[in-house]
């Protein structure tokens, strides 16, 4: 399975064993989503800024990459969602410029947010860090491959892949690009499905627009 071509893959083991305790630890299996982690989680902070876990972006996206943003994703109990297809197309930005292509400006827990066009989102890169087991019973996400090469679009493109499910333990990284459309149902498990959510970008954004933050490894 290509990266390039399928628009995401699984590294098993991505995450180091001491990495992934302290992840555990940071958010214990009751902890809500929370965004903008890098507002109070010293340790998402660090983990990026280690060269040996921001690698894994930086394969995509070049040594001069960094993160733009964190979050993380719990379903367990209440706390439980259903997500329809859809792409990753907003981002955190510093200011709101009129800017072509920016759009659906709004502030998510106190982050001004914008979507933004095909041109920005095409070279980002997400890693998800799954603390637990990933699977259809605890509502893995769904992806279908290829469709990120499309561009931006409300709906999958037609002819498309079936649809795929990686299921991942706990310590793999999911890494996916922005575009490619993905999906996840309601958890029917008791077990939690802790992911934290890191998104990269490589370029500084058009306009004079500044993202929101950015953390480079060192």
């Amino acid at each position: 399975m290509s990266f390039l071509s399928h628009g995401y893959d699984v590294l098993s083991p991505g995450l180091a064993p001491e990495d992934l305790s302290a992840l555990q630890r940071e958010f214990p299996e009751d902890s809500p989503n929370r965004r903008n982690l890098f507002l109070f989680s010293p340790l998402v902070e660090s983990l990026v800024r280690r060269g040996s876990f921001s690698r894994h972006a930086q394969q995509i996206l070049g040594s001069d990459c960094f993160a733009v943003r964190a979050i993380f994703f719990n379903k367990i109990g209440k706390v439980n969602w259903h997500v329809p297809w859809h792409q990753d197309i907003s981002i955190p930005i510093r200011r709101r410029l009129d800017i072509p292509g920016f759009s659906a400006f709004s502030v998510k827990e106190g982050v001004l947010h914008a979507n933004a066009p095909a041109a920005v989102l095409e070279q980002m890169v997400i890693l998800r860090l799954h603390l637990d087991p990933a699977t259809a019973d605890n509502g893995a996400i769904q992806l279908i491959p290829a469709s990120h090469t499309h561009g931006r679009l409300h709906d999958p493109p037609a002819g498309h892949c079936p649809p795929v499910q990686p299921q991942t333990a706990a310590g793999d990284i999911l890494r996916l690009r922005p575009l490619l459309f993905h999906a996840s149902a309601h958890s029917q498990s008791d077990h939690p499905r802790r992911v934290v959510h890191i998104e990269y970008a490589a370029q500084p954004l058009p306009g004079g627009l500044e993202w929101a933050t950015r953390v480079h490894p060192e």
